[in-house]
């Protein structure tokens, strides 16, 4: 446990996505609601639970930097305390714990702002409640509370516990099985009501921004077998726990079989999705569900077999391509970053490693800026050229600006400057319209801006040359920055969830059919490296963290 804690604290970093949420969680310590622009209610957060627990915490300490990287680290120990607590053996958790040791996906992503620790160690719970609670009623109510708490961390988790909770309806009989799992529910379905309610939406802004794009399916698929092969050569023991956990978990202990077909299910939307532009984070909630059914695992409960079994994965985990997880620390950096005024570039074996097949490696690039050791003398914290870039767009008169590198310098320019995001993932126009070309990275689609656009958030008055387009932004307007209780609002949001106004938005997107915006992410290097190297106009606005 405390070579866990020692690797948390050598390898902890923040990502500039957790930004895009710490700019909402400000927002709403500064009383303007949970809103990104504060002239908008547009959801662009996928984890209303870690969101709700950062700004609370933030609140409180007053600090971001160093009160994300401590949620992340405490939540992480949490979830190994529960994984002492459901190993069977010491030999079954000396493989748990060397299997979160050697896991580079597991340990960049433990402390990277984002909501993974949490992720994490809500699945343990889930599964210590699978395995220790009685059957029965309540047993269903607690399973479907846990499964609520996951959904409201990522709704994405479905895949990886429906499985479980269908056998569980099924076990108890599906009459009985409806009230309690119900109650359990209910904190999900009230957010639900809530955001359809206060966002127009259900679901994020950034699932539309992420799937209403050009690229087909059959690309997705390719670009998710990409995801998987980059994982696997740049951090090759998390795929090989899974499999082995999930094979495993079959052969000794069949009534797993639901927690197995939820991981399959997992992986299957994880290609389907085409994986991530972030190395690793989508599958760490597979990897702790792997990890956790490991430590139920009876073949590994003799001296023998463990200490092999550890050693195996200590290799694996030693075989990365580039530094392990394991052992990386102060050094483990992509330095091509603007820091305390001064540029410096990085070889080019260095670049290629970060960025291939449209994945990045997020803690190798960000580190040199975010890493916690890096930053203990720096201001501001973190010192990276798009929180300066901020901080300059917040003492001066601009007041809106089209970026795609949202979160730090969002955050840091604080709520007076309104941020159009041409990738889309805050922005709730460009999110409906269809973005990317069939060569763009996973989670980068960039839109072309309507003519008019920026005009209509300077202003607040509808400049959109495209009379189409004018009409379906209206009612969007009014749904995101009418009066929450007007009934023209009400009922327009009720004609809106409906499609009644889809026809317009339809109109618009096949006259403008072809006219795209060009996308540079993958020619050869990614957008964000060829920014950074000088090699990008428009002030980086193809590129984005």
């Amino acid at each position: 446990m405390t070579l866990l804690l020692i690797s948390l604290l050598r390898t902890a970093w923040l990502s500039d996505d957790a930004y895009i949420s710490f700019r909402t969680a400000d927002n709403i310590i500064h009383g303007f609601g949970p809103v990104w622009n504060v002239a908008e209610r547009v959801q662009t957060y996928t984890h209303p639970l870690w969101l709700a627990i950062c700004t609370a915490a933030f609140a409180v300490t007053g600090n971001v930097y160093y009160t994300a990287i401590a949620l992340g680290v405490c939540f992480t120990v949490a979830a190994a305390m529960i994984l002492a607590h459901l190993a069977s053996g010491p030999w079954t958790l000396l493989v748990c714990l060397t299997a979160l040791l050697s896991s580079k996906a597991f340990i960049d992503f433990s402390t990277s702002g984002l909501e993974n620790p949490l992720t994490h160690l809500l699945l343990l719970t889930f599964l210590w409640l699978w395995w220790d609670e009685p059957q029965g009623a309540r047993r269903m109510r607690r399973l479907s509370f846990v499964a609520a708490l996951c959904l409201l961390t990522r709704m994405d988790l479905a895949p990886l516990i429906a499985p479980a909770l269908a056998y569980e309806a099924w076990r108890l009989g599906l009459p009985a099985a409806v009230r309690p799992a119900a109650i359990g529910f209910l904190p999900f379905v009230a957010w639900e009501l809530f955001s359809t309610f206060y966002y127009g939406s259900p679901f994020p802004n950034t699932a539309s921004a992420k799937l209403n794009t050009v690229m087909t399916a059959d690309v997705r698929f390719q670009h998710g077998l990409d995801y998987l092969s980059r994982t696997l050569t740049s951090d090759p023991a998390t795929l090989p726990v899974i499999a082995v956990a999930a094979v495993t978990a079959l052969l000794q202990r069949r009534r797993e079989w639901p927690l197995v077909a939820g991981i399959a299910l997992t992986s299957v939307y994880v290609l389907g999705i085409g994986g991530d532009w972030m190395m690793g984070r989508f599958l760490t909630a597979p990897f702790i569900v792997s990890v956790g059914l490991l430590a139920r695992a009876t073949w590994l409960e003799s001296r023998r077999v463990g200490l092999v079994t550890a050693t195996g994965v200590l290799a694996l985990g030693l075989m990365a391509s580039w530094e392990p997880a394991i052992l990386s620390g102060y050094g483990y950096s992509y330095a091509n970053n603007l820091l305390h005024g001064k540029r410096t570039q990085a070889p080019l074996d260095n670049e290629t490693k970060t960025f291939v097949k449209g994945v990045m490696d997020e803690r190798r690039y960000y580190y040199e800026a975010t890493g916690l050791l890096k930053t203990l003398r720096s201001r501001p914290r973190p010192n990276y050229e798009w929180s300066v870039e901020g901080i300059k767009l917040r003492a001066g008169g601009d007041r809106v600006v089209v970026r795609s590198n949202i979160g730090m310098l969002g955050y840091f320019a604080g709520p007076r400057v309104h941020v159009i995001d041409n990738l889309a993932l805050g922005d709730p126009l460009l999110a409906r319209l269809p973005g990317g070309t069939l060569t763009s990275s996973i989670g980068h689609f960039p839109r072309a801006i309507p003519a008019g656009y920026v005009e209509t958030i300077a202003t607040g008055t509808t400049h959109l040359a495209d009379p189409d387009l004018a009409e379906y932004y209206n009612r969007l307007h009014l749904i995101i920055s009418g009066p929450l209780w007007s009934g023209r609002r009400l009922v327009t949001l009720a004609q809106f969830l409906v499609g009644r106004y889809d026809h317009f938005l339809v109109s618009y997107v096949n006259r403008h059919r072809g006219t795209e915006v060009s996308d540079t992410s993958t020619t050869g290097k990614s957008s964000r490296l060829a920014c950074l190297s000088g090699r990008c106009e428009y002030q980086r606005s193809a590129c984005r963290s």
